[in-house]
């Protein structure tokens, strides 16, 4: 049986599952235009060569609902004997949780749902190491969502990973032999991966056709040529046409001829301004009515809410009177008129948001999405300020006041009480005996993988046997015959085999790590010598191109 683990934007918390139970619960999205997408997808999970799959583009290209796509798709298919799928989004969960160390957050988990909680203890150094071995133990889809937030944005190491442990963790996986890795960011992903086993593909614009028919399904009332010049003219991204459709089909009926309403904007940010253009239009349409404040609200929280839960947000309205203040700069006026209305209006509101594309709903979560939430966090923070601080208040009470159900992780189940174990060899070649003690033993799976990540240099494997204790006999002598006529001869006996204790294994765990350090000062120095070599070549460069002039060299007094 399959399972899934995933923890997104999409998706309330996390989820340990079954990956049937996954999709049956949520719809699978409507796409346009992404087919060869999906066929590239499916080729490199079933391509016994591709090991890790970089897509990337720009926002509001639909990476993530292409995604959720293929996994619906990959359902039908019965997963291609897919034993895990492991999906995590580095977004912060909410402004009032913001985690300190969001890859920190992800090996913890990772580790506890691959390995349990021996796996948990990993040291820092050798998490990456070890997280690739215990997903490389089974036929693992890993898929890794904003990983933009982690790469860098300027230097030398544009667009690599800062977290040298995630670093590791991608690096080792594309080495692998089994599984799949896809990592989704806005900027390609760089790194040293093996290209051998690594496909790249950027999630372009949409095509004009494929754009057409989605603002036909939109609702937008138009000729083929004439939808056909609106989607150039709009950038064909998938995000921007689906706002100006909801924008036309909502306030216009699908009157195409009323997109001369829509304001023009003369600022110097030209990513994403056809999308802001809808937003402004929409904003003037939404100004003091009951749906504005529910994407003020919406906007501070990162993940999906419950209807529950916003209820508890909202809080009970107190003091509504017949006539209403003009709205000012607090929590209480800002929210007042979503909070005054009833189940029925609210959801009607709820709807109304969805078709606009500002808003997306899936059972009793809803949720902004990203671009319009980061638009409506920014207008509330500079627009309203005391009500920024106010709301951030409030929701930081409200999750002080949840059960802390996770912090333990004593609700996720492990994979390896549910899965087969793989069986590992000991260190050096050595088979492990069951005379080792029960505490040692069970955590020697999860030591012996990382000393075993790469070759071991001959002479540090001398020094790692020279740690272990002798035997008290001398060296193995073979078993031989009894002599016919001296029946009382002894048998020379077998010494006993070498016990592994916690001392051993502490000694190993000091080399492996004395080990690893000394690799990254020499992947370090590596890296400041081809910087010097390089300055070296341009100062050469330089000295070569420099052309006196005469009166310097004497040559013009004489």
């Amino acid at each position: 049986m399959t399972r899934i683990f995933i923890r997104d934007e999409y998706h309330c918390g996390q989820h340990d599952i079954s990956a049937e139970d996954y999709v049956n619960q949520f719809e699978a999205p409507r796409l346009f235009g992404r087919t060869h997408e999906i066929g590239l997808l499916n080729q490199a999970w079933t391509n016994p060569q591709a090991r890790l799959f970089l897509l990337h583009g720009e926002t509001g290209g639909g990476k993530t609902a292409l995604i959720h796509k293929w996994l619906h798709h990959l359902q039908k298919k019965h997963w291609h004997d897919a034993e895990a799928v492991f999906l995590w989004s580095f977004y912060p969960p909410d402004l009032a949780h913001i985690p300190q160390d969001p890859v920190e957050e992800f090996f913890r988990h990772a580790l506890y749902w691959f390995g349990g909680e021996t796996a948990s203890r990993c040291p820092n150094l050798l998490q990456g190491e070890h997280l690739a071995r215990l997903m490389q133990a089974h036929h693992t889809l890993l898929i890794l969502d904003g990983l933009d937030i982690l790469q860098f944005k300027t230097g030398s190491n544009l667009h690599q990973l800062g977290d040298p442990r995630l670093n590791v963790l991608i690096e080792r996986l594309s080495a692998g032999k089994t599984g799949l890795c896809i990592a989704l960011s806005r900027e390609p992903l760089q790194g040293r991966f093996d290209e051998t086993q690594t496909q790249r593909h950027a999630l372009d614009k949409l095509s004009v056709d494929a754009s057409a028919e989605y603002l036909s399904y939109k609702g937008v009332q138009a000729e083929a040529d004439k939808l056909r010049q609106i989607a150039v003219d709009y950038g064909q991204n998938p995000l921007t046409l689906g706002l100006l459709g909801g924008y036309l089909n909502v306030w216009h009926n699908g009157d195409w001829k009323q997109m001369e309403k829509i304001p023009v904007l003369m600022d110097q940010q030209a990513d994403g301004r056809q999308a802001r253009r809808i937003l402004v239009a929409n904003s003037a349409e939404l100004q003091h009515q009951p749906s504005e404040a529910i994407l003020y609200l919406l906007s501070m929280l990162y993940r999906p809410i419950h209807w529950d839960a916003l209820e508890t947000l909202l809080g009970k309205a107190q003091g509504w009177g017949l006539f209403h203040k003009k709205q000012q700069d607090n929590y209480a006026s800002l929210i007042s008129s979503f909070a005054r209305l009833n189940q029925k209006k609210r959801y009607l509101a709820i709807l109304q948001l969805r078709e606009l594309g500002l808003l997306e709903l899936s059972g009793r979560y809803f949720w902004l999405p990203q671009w319009v939430r980061e638009a409506y966090q920014r207008q509330l923070r500079f627009d309203w300020p005391q009500a920024w601080k106010e709301t951030t208040q409030r929701l930081m009470q409200y999750h002080a006041n949840l059960p802390k159900v996770d912090a333990d992780l004593s609700s996720i189940a492990p994979l390896s009480e549910t899965q087969p174990s793989v069986k590992i060899n000991a260190p050096f070649g050595r088979i492990i005996t069951p005379t080792v003690p029960e505490t040692v033993e069970a955590i020697i799976p999860d030591i012996i993988t990382e000393i075993r990540a790469e070759p071991i240099p001959e002479s540090l494997i001398n020094l790692a046997l020279t740690l272990l204790p002798e035997p008290d006999t001398q060296e193995e002598q073979p078993i031989v015959e009894l002599p016919a006529l001296s029946p009382v001869t002894p048998v020379t006996a077998l010494p006993p085999r070498h016990t592994v204790t916690r001392a051993d294994l502490d000694n190993l765990i000091d080399l492996s790590t004395k080990l690893k350090q000394y690799q990254n000062s020499l992947q370090m120095l590596d890296i400041r010598t081809k910087k010097y070599q390089k300055h070296v070549r341009q100062l050469d460069k330089d000295v070569q191109s420099m052309h006196y002039p005469p009166a310097r060299t004497g040559t013009a007094s004489r």
